[in-house]
C-alpha cells in the first residue's frame, strides 16, 4: 500500500513558489525538495521520513544538524480569500475521493539546529507526523470525528399565515427559525484540546443547504435559502386538499476548522440534521352570504 501511495503522490505534485529567504546557498544546505519547474513540492511519506536518520528529503545525509517545524499550508495567510488559499491543505492529501497521510497538507520548514536563522520552506508533506521534533499535527480523522460529535442547532419552520394553518391553493411561505441549543452557523465551538493532541482547535458550522419537506410528497432542495414571509419569501408551497402535513426542513451542515487561532480551512465532510415537525393544518374556505 505505502508503494502505491507514494507513486500517486509523486505523479500529483502541488507547488507554490520558494520564499525569498530561500537563496541558492540555503537551498543546497537545507536540501530542499523542488519539482521541474524550480519549486518547492509535495513530498512522498519515505522522503518526509528521511529528515528523522539525519537526511534531506532527496536522501542525502545533512552535514549540519537541523531542526524542523511545520505548519497548515495557507501560504497566504493575510489575504482577503485566506479561505480559499487554505483549501491547498485540504486538496493536497486528498486523491480520487482518498485521504493520503492525515488528510491535511503541511508545509515543512527547516534551519540549522540552535540557530536564529529564518525558517525556510524545504517541502510539504501528508505524513507530518514524520517530521521529527515537529508538534503533533490534527488530522482529517479528528476532525471529521468532531464534526459528528458537535451539538448542531436544529432548524424548525414556521409558517405564513401565521399559526401554521392554511388555506387549499393557497401560497404559504416557509421560514427556518435555530433551535436556542446547539451551534447555529457561524457560531464557533471550541474542541476538548484532550480530544485534539493539546492544540486548540475550533469548529464552526455552516449550511451546505437545507431540504424542505413538505408533508404531502413534494419537497424543495437542496437550496441554501432559509425562506422568509410574505411577500417576499421565496420558500413557498400550495396544498391541493385539506388535512395535517408533518412538515419540517432537514439542513446539511459542513464546517470549518483551525487551529491555534490560525486562518480557517474547510473540513471536507458533511453532516445531515433532520428537523422537528410542525404539522401544518389546510382547511377549505367556503363562501358565506351575509346580509
Amino acid at each position: 500500500m505505502r508503494r502505491i501511495i507514494g507513486t500517486t503522490v509523486a505523479l500529483l505534485l502541488l507547488t507554490f513558489s520558494l520564499s525569498p529567504s530561500a537563496a541558492a546557498g540555503e537551498v543546497d544546505v537545507l536540501g530542499v525538495a523542488v519539482n521541474g519547474e524550480g519549486t518547492v513540492a509535495r513530498v512522498t511519506e519515505e522522503k518526509t521520513a528521511q529528515l528523522a536518520q539525519g537526511k534531506d528529503l532527496h536522501g542525502q545525509v545533512v552535514a549540519t544538524p537541523m531542526e524542523y517545524r511545520v505548519e497548515l499550508a495557507c501560504p497566504v495567510l493575510n489575504a482577503p480569500q485566506t479561505d480559499a488559499a487554505c483549501q491547498r491543505a485540504v486538496a493536497g492529501c486528498q486523491v480520487n475521493g482518498q485521504q493520503i497521510g492525515s488528510g491535511f497538507l503541511y508545509d515543512i520548514f527547516a534551519r540549522p539546529r540552535g540557530s536564529t536563522q529564518p525558517w525556510v520552506n524545504v517541502g510539504s508533506t501528508c505524513f507530518a507526523a514524520q517530521v521529527p521534533g515537529a508538534a503533533p499535527t490534527v488530522t482529517l480523522a479528528m476532525l471529521r470525528d468532531a464534526m459528528h460529535n458537535t451539538p448542531w442547532a436544529t432548524a424548525s419552520i414556521s409558517t405564513q399565515p401565521v399559526g401554521d394553518v392554511t388555506l387549499v391553493g393557497l401560497k404559504t411561505f416557509y421560514r427556518v427559525n435555530w433551535s436556542s441549543q446547539g451551534y447555529e452557523p457561524g457560531e464557533v465551538e471550541a474542541i476538548d484540546p484532550a480530544r485534539m493532541l493539546g492544540r486548540r482547535v475550533e469548529i464552526r458550522p455552516k449550511v451546505d443547504h437545507f431540504t424542505y419537506v413538505f408533508g404531502d410528497g413534494a419537497t424543495f432542495g437542496p437550496t441554501r435559502s432559509p425562506g422568509g414571509v410574505y411577500p417576499n419569501g421565496d420558500i413557498t408551497h400550495a396544498y391541493p386538499q385539506t388535512g395535517s402535513y408533518a412538515v419540517r426542513v432537514d439542513t446539511t451542515f459542513t464546517a470549518d476548522f483551525r487551529v491555534d487561532g490560525g486562518p480557517w480551512t474547510v473540513i471536507p465532510e458533511t453532516v445531515t440534521v433532520t428537523g422537528p415537525v410542525t404539522t401544518v393544518t389546510v382547511k377549505a374556505a367556503r363562501a358565506v352570504l351575509v346580509n
